[in-house]
């Protein structure tokens, strides 16, 4: 009988209890709202001093070392490469001009509340008793004047590089090529929306509101946050004082400090009265006040994830890094998650040690919309997006309801977003925090629910959402912009980098092994890592592929020949077969000259592989968030959720139940979209090892200071590091293979059978734990595991058997991608 009691409570736990408390069940998913007539104009509160930048940089016309690219939208049009049925919802489109005029004042939002209510008072599915108000913020004046901040003379300097063939003959064509980017780029350093509620309403019910806060807000931590948090400090703030509240002192007022941070003045602090008894933006420094977000709240843009380190020019200090030293769009490859969001929590918490599940640059992103399985995974490396493959789909517009046939791209790991990129995009800020309480939370399943309504994710409705939460339609206008800088973004090159010593990134290539290189590369790699899609009846024949490559340049034009012997340049068939003179008469690969940079390989065909061929670790393959009746169904296309089943994976029994715990019982059926992952993209592979959608094949190497190596060396031993495991079977019955790896609690920590770790009983979770045991378990279906699958660093097994001189050329040709 007591060991039933103890299999009854670690299966059930509080939830059990819930079942007969009525008064707790969630309410029903909110309807969608008419359209009305006319659509409220929110008040704009006026700009303060406050609110004003303090610099006066002039622009720089430095040239980059990494490379941009001069694409528009309506090059895609042009092409027919444009993606999605979805353009906006009436809410915004009846103010567009409107948000056009308020363009900058839209980029973030706070809550007005009702009188009598506010954020201690609301509680999970209240109503919306809440208005949403822009927070203004400065416009910047056209990029041929001295700008107000570091980062707008940056932006000028990126974007006045643009464009420059239109400029020749239509300037005024270009110059608005070049606003639009611009606009865009500001979007995406700067659009929160809103999302500091995620933080303060969302995640504080997990793990207190008191533990909610961001201790390296503190200007004495700027001289370690890169080494150790892995934050990228704001080049336009310095270290401040007494007179900056210790607050870093910055050009930018509502920059943090830290890129993908912004700060805004939190609400006055009144009594009982109704008296202000702490006003933000006087009051006097309190020791306390960053543990109790009294002076500011933090809102997250997108760059908190995607701004790291330039490969091909890094800073001297990574704690003092200039714009130069910074891309936009590479992805924070040294970024601690955990410690980022939740550095107030102890240790010890469940929270802090689930989130420690996820390597350096890594973050589970469906840990708020749970899927239930322990996924973290790298943020997407966004170059060359123009040549990303195009897919046809069903799709279904959510304002309209009318299905039809459009093109995606694939985005997301298993290429689940599949609605084109403006839903993807916008996607993604409700991801961070937009809207959460509006659009996102009603939508949850209710903690310690077991049956009935509240137990499943329902979908979240996009006109509702709309509707309801303005600042969807504050982002919603701007996808369009964002869309316009992204596509601009382009490789990062080791032969055009130059280390923070001084080293040329040429000096890391044994360029004489390149051409054997690109050899095994089209035989081995490029079915799946190219763009050129080799026909399906030679994909298993390399004599075959080796012949249709031929002549194709996979990396950049500028080092074309690189890839080829000189006997193959000097070949008067390969001339006559594979170059063309351009309209200067000079001699280039025929796939420039006709295409220019729409002729780039990808180095992905984005095609969906089964799981159970790649071989890695599945639990990412299985996300089913966009599944029909999920969270994100309204995100993924009709095509998507009709995908066929990629196959079976073993059901295993919960492994936090004592005794039976993890033993297999049966298999179930992948179905409804998931159990697939996208052939990735190998450019500026050389620059962001580890590898696999996790990083978990390879190593982070540190500085002596405990600093994660970021150097341009120090990626060079991290890539071969990581390609030498990537080329080692995965077999422990081999000789040779790779150590299998999981990572596991490092602390002892207790949970509950909740998602939000509330409630009773605590059950134990001893150090060493692997995290997935946690992680991967469905409070509402605490049977079995969500998702099970150990071992992290398996699969991929393409290449292990080529022989050593094979696997060495090919590891130079790929640092040259």
């Amino acid at each position: 009988m007591k060991k039933n009691k103890i299999l009854y409570a670690a299966l059930f736990g509080a939830g059990a209890f819930a079942l007969f408390t009525v008064a707790t069940l969630p309410p029903a998913p909110p309807a969608v709202p008419p359209v009305p007539e006319t659509v409220a104009i929110p008040d704009v509160p006026a700009l303060t001093i406050y609110d004003m930048p303090t610099g006066k940089v002039s622009v720089s016309d430095e040239p980059y070392l990494s490379t941009n690219r001069s694409v528009s939208l309506s090059d895609l049009a042009e092409r027919n490469l444009t993606t999605g049925v979805y353009t906006g919802t009436p809410y915004w489109k009846k103010r567009e001009q409107w948000f056009k005029d308020h363009y900058y004042d839209t980029l973030a939002a706070r809550k007005v509340w009702a009188p009598g209510t506010g954020p201690d008072t609301h509680e999970r599915g209240d109503k919306v008793t809440w208005t949403s108000e822009p927070i203004p913020q400065y416009v910047p004046p056209p990029c041929d004047q001295p700008q107000p901040t570091g980062y707008d003379a940056e932006g000028c300097r990126y974007v006045n590089q643009l464009f420059k063939d239109v400029a020749l003959t239509d300037p005024a064509k270009a110059q608005a090529m070049r606003d639009q980017a611009r606009r865009g780029r500001d979007v995406w350093f700067k659009g929160t929306f809103g999302n500091q509620d995620e933080n303060y309403l969302l995640q504080s019910r997990v793990v207190g509101k008191e533990n909610m806060n961001y201790p390296w807000l503190d200007t004495r931590t700027r001289s370690e946050r890169f080494s150790k948090w892995g934050l990228i400090n704001d080049p336009d703030c310095s270290e401040g004082d007494a007179s900056t509240n210790w607050y870093d002192k910055c050009q930018d007022p509502h920059s943090s400090g830290v890129l993908g941070y912004r700060k805004y003045y939190a609400d006055p602090i009144k009594n009982e009265d109704g008296k202000v008894i702490y006003n933000p933006q006087t009051a006097a420094y309190s020791p306390d006040e960053i543990k109790q977000n009294k002076r500011f709240v933090i809102g997250h843009p997108c760059v908190q994830c995607h701004v790291g380190f330039d490969p091909t020019n890094p800073p001297e200090n990574p704690n003092e890094p200039r714009w130069e030293n910074l891309s936009a769009t590479i992805g924070n490859q040294h970024i601690v998650q955990p410690d980022a969001f939740f550095h107030g929590v102890p240790e010890s918490s469940p929270a802090r040690q689930v989130l420690k599940g996820g390597r350096l640059g890594t973050i589970d992103t469906s840990l708020v919309a749970s899927d239930w399985m322990h996924n973290p995974g790298t943020q997407n490396n966004i170059m060359d997006f123009q040549n990303k493959r195009i897919f046809e789909h069903v799709m279904k517009d959510p304002v309209t309801g009318k299905i039809s046939t459009a093109n995606t791209r694939h985005v997301l790991k298993g290429a689940e977003d599949s609605v084109g990129e403006h839903l993807a995009l916008i996607r993604v800020y409700v991801n961070i925090g937009m809207c959460t309480e509006e659009c996102w939370t009603p939508n949850f399943p209710y903690p310690g629910r077991l049956i009935g309504r509240g137990t499943e994710q329902s979908p979240m409705r996009i006109m509702q959402c709309a509707a309801e939460c303005d600042p969807w339609n504050y982002a919603d206008a701007k996808m369009d912009d964002l869309a316009a800088f992204l596509i601009t973004g382009g490789p990062t090159y080791l032969m055009a980098s130059s280390d923070n010593d001084g080293t040329p990134g040429a000096e890391f290539i044994d360029t004489n092994a390149v051409p054997k290189g690109r050899h095994v590369f089209a035989q081995e790699c490029a079915t799946c890592h190219s763009t050129k899609m080799a026909p399906a009846n030679i994909r298993n024949d390399k004599v075959a592929l080796g012949k249709f490559y031929e002549g194709h340049v996979f990396g950049k034009e500028d080092y074309w020949q690189l890839e080829y012997s000189e006997a193959q340049r000097r070949d008067p068939k390969f001339i006559a077969r594979y170059l063309s003179k351009d309209s200067n008469g000079k001699l280039r690969p025929t796939q420039f000259v006709n295409d220019g940079v729409f002729g780039q390989d990808w180095l992905g065909n984005d095609e969906r592989t089964p799981f159970n061929i790649i071989g890695t670790n599945f639990c990412r393959a299985l996300h089913n968030n966009h599944n029909t009746g999920h969270i994100w169904e309204e995100f993924s296309s009709e095509t998507y959720k009709n995908s066929p089943s990629p196959g079976s994976v073993p059901r295993v029994l919960n492994r936090m139940i004592p005794l039976i715990g993890g033993m297999k019982v049966g298999e179930q059926k992948v179905e409804g979209g998931p159990g697939y992952m996208r052939n990735i993209s190998l450019l500026s592979v050389w620059a962001t090892a580890p590898f696999m959608h996790n990083n978990a094949i390879g190593e982070v190497t540190y500085l002596p200071d405990g600093s994660p190596d970021y150097t341009v060396a120090g990626r060079i031993k991290q890539f071969e590091m990581a390609y030498d495991e990537l080329m080692t079977s995965d077999n422990p019955k081999d000789e040779k293979h790779r150590p299998a790896k999981t990572l596991v609690t490092t602390e002892d920590t207790k949970v509950t059978a909740r998602e939000d770790m509330q409630g009773w009983p605590k059950i134990p979770v001893h150090k060493g734990t692997p995290v997935a045991n946690i992680a991967s378990q469905n409070p509402h279906k605490p049977l079995f595991m969500g998702c099970d699958d150990p071992v992290e660093n398996k699969g991929h097994q393409f290449g292990v058997d080529l022989s050593a001189e094979d696997k060495y050329a090919l590891r130079e040709f790929l640092k040259l991608m």
